[in-house]
Order: C-alpha cells, then structure tokens, then sequence
C-alpha cells in the first residue's frame, strides 16, 4: 500500500528490478510517474544520470553519491537510471541503501558498457522528461567534483553535447575527455585538453557527459550494437553529422582514473585475442559498424590497417626486448 501511493503522489521510495528489456515489474522512485513522459516546460528543469555497471559496488555507490552532492551543489534535481549487468557483488543492495532516486535495471551480465547504457537511455526516454531536462552519462568508477555538474549545467547554453573532461586522483593529469579527428583512418582522433574555456570536440569519452533531452531525441540513442567501446565516439560522430553542438569543459569536472594497460609480458596471442575481445578497441563486429557507418569508403582497408598495425607494434616490443 505504502509503494502504491509513493506511486501515486510521487513520494517515497520503492525499489522493484526490470529484466534487460525494461519490461512491466521495473522498480522505480522518484518524483513523477515513469509511465508517461511529461513533455510541459513547467517544471524545473532535471537531470537523469544513466550508469552501467558490473561487480564494482563500492566504485558505484562512490559515483552515485558524488553526482548526488555535485547536483545539490548545483540547484538541479536529479535521478539514477542504472543497468547492473549481472553483478554478484552485492551492487543492488548496496543501491538500494542510499537515498537518492534510483532506478536498477537488471542484465545477464553479457550487455557490457554499450548495451547497458543503451539500454538505461531508452528507459529515460520512453518513460518520464520534459523537453528542458538533461542526461548525464556517467561512469561508474568517475567521481565528480562538488562543482562539476553545475560547470556542466552552466555550459549548456544551447541544445547539445557538453563533455566533461576527468583527471588521474594522483597527477591530476587530464585522462579522458575530448577527441579531434586526426588523419586518414576513420579512428584517428587526437586528444583536446581543456582550455580554459569551453572547445569544440568532433567525438569524447563518455565518462562525464551531459546531453539535452532535445539532442537525445534527435540524435537517437546510444547504439548498443557495439560490443564495448566506440559508443561514445559514435555517438560524437552522430552529433557532429547533425551539425549538434559538441563541447569540451573549460576545466576537469571529476576524477576517473585510466584503465591499467595491457600485460606486455603475456604472450602476444593472449593479448591479440583481447585486443579482438568484447571488450578490446580491435572487436571485429564493432569496428566494422563504426566503419561502415562513418567512413564506408574505407571498408574494408581500415580495418586491415588496424590489425597491420597492431602486429607490426607486437614485433616491436618483442624485438626491444
């Protein structure tokens, strides 16, 4: 009964968990119905925070609560849409212990960072936003910064794409953000730093980003289609294509540290086979999506090239040895 009427006044706080299609039985709490999408510019303007994750309950918990205060910080409400992958960690109840508005969605554990955050987006979109509201894709192991949300919400001065850029907790050394495309290879991206004002970026890492609900609906949604990676630099691709504008923050907004590099000391088949892996930049079905989408011109060369290259650099290291 409690459950019911939080529904029913936009109080409370319920929890229930969806299957991987977001289906009837999609747990909820928050302040407005998640059935029917409120498209009025009345009220406040909101933020809806999608995550994927997968076993890293502590991390999860920390991002969550750090996008919590920075939106405190901020003046903005905010809501959690998290797709939890399968995890056996403990992830689902240590979410259903804070306090803020969350929504899980449950997977197999097979949907990794594209498909889950694929997933999450669509939740936001089919169910409950106004027209002025925003998305912010965040990661799971990002913390932001008190002020990094409002520095965000600050920026988005028009409809578009405003990426954070997140920093290493130790030399606060910029280690994600944004990308110019550099060169002949569809995949050719150079970094952009932050400038101390807002950039323009062709693509960005999408661990800190806040998307208008206007650029979400024109646009069309993260492609799940990909394995693992390349989401995001789609989905900068997509953008620049539609002529939407896409920005690099002035600043760093948070903290993420950088992915441990791949063990030069295994053998060069193991680490070819996670370099084609779900999970590897080299994944043949992503690649070629992401080819054939943005540069079909190039196919199949661009790809040859890759895996060229990968080779020639793994002859390298074992003669530098």
């Amino acid at each position: 009964m409690d459950a019911l009427r939080a529904e029913a006044t936009g109080q409370g706080h319920g929890r229930r968990v969806a299957n991987t299609a977001g289906e009837v039985g999609t747990e909820w709490c928050g302040h407005s119905s998640p059935q029917t999408p409120c498209t009025g510019d009345a009220a406040p303007r909101r933020v809806h925070s999608i995550l994927a994750c997968h076993n890293r309950a502590p991390l999860t918990v920390r991002a969550i609560q750090s996008a919590s205060r920075a939106a405190k910080a901020a003046g903005v409400d905010i809501d959690f849409v998290v797709y939890d992958d399968g995890s056996t960690d403990g992830t689902a109840v240590g979410l259903q212990a804070l306090p803020e508005d969350i929504i899980v969605l449950t997977g197999s554990g097979h949907a990794y960072w594209a498909k889950s955050m694929s997933v999450a987006e669509k939740f936001v979109l089919d169910r409950w936003w106004r027209t002025d509201d925003l998305i912010l894709w965040l990661n799971d192991d990002t913390v932001l910064d008190e002020t990094g949300l409002g520095h965000l919400v600050r920026m988005m001065t028009e409809p578009g794409v405003c990426v954070g850029a997140v920093r290493s907790s130790g030399s606060g050394v910029p280690t994600y953000g944004g990308f110019k495309s550099d060169g002949w290879h569809p995949l050719a991206f150079k970094p952009v730093y932050p400038q101390g004002h807002p950039a323009p970026v062709d693509a960005f890492n999408g661990n800190a980003v806040l998307v208008s609900m206007r650029t979400a609906l024109r646009v069309g949604g993260i492609d799940g289609e990909f394995s693992h990676a390349l989401a995001d630099i789609d989905y900068g691709l997509r953008c620049r294509n539609l002529g939407v504008p896409v920005k690099l923050s002035a600043t760093t907004v948070g903290v993420c540290d950088t992915n441990p590099p791949a063990d030069s000391t295994q053998p060069v088949l193991s680490r070819w086979r996670m370099y084609v892996g779900v999970k590897g930049g080299g994944h043949y079905s992503s690649m070629r999506r992401f080819v054939l989408r943005h540069e079909p011109s190039k196919w199949p060369w661009a790809m040859i090239v890759s895996y060229m290259a990968w080779w020639a650099r793994a002859a390298m290291r074992g003669l530098g040895r």
